[in-house]
């Protein structure tokens, strides 16, 4: 599979886990990134049984078309395929990373 970084995830990616030296995190982001490439497509990422180490699962609601990935317990990145929904999990083979979410998951 191909990733896609947009410029939300990239200018987010630099201000929460670069500029606060989240080494783990990090290397967690980089582990999903591994995993997500070498799956073949949607339905591989899916099955695959390390989704849930990583916690990768699509959202509900008005957010059924974006998936998501636990990097700590307060950060999330978020991902959606390439393409139109509903998805053909055989067909997609590019995922987009859009951003890093802070806000749902902080304290509060």
């Amino acid at each position: 599979m191909v990733i896609i970084k947009s410029k939300q995830y990239k200018k987010n990616h630099k201000k929460y886990i670069l500029s606060k030296h989240l080494d783990n995190e990090e290397l967690r982001i980089l582990n999903i990134e591994n995993l997500i490439i070498n799956s073949k497509n949607l339905q591989g990422l899916i099955n695959s049984p390390y989704k849930n180490i990583y916690h990768i699962e699509q959202k509900h609601g008005n957010l059924k078309e974006y998936y998501t990935a636990r990097i700590n317990s307060k950060i999330r990145l978020i991902m959606k395929p390439v393409g139109k929904y509903p998805y053909n999990t055989l067909e997609i083979e590019k995922i987009e990373f859009l951003d890093i979410d802070t806000n749902h998951y902080g304290e509060g």
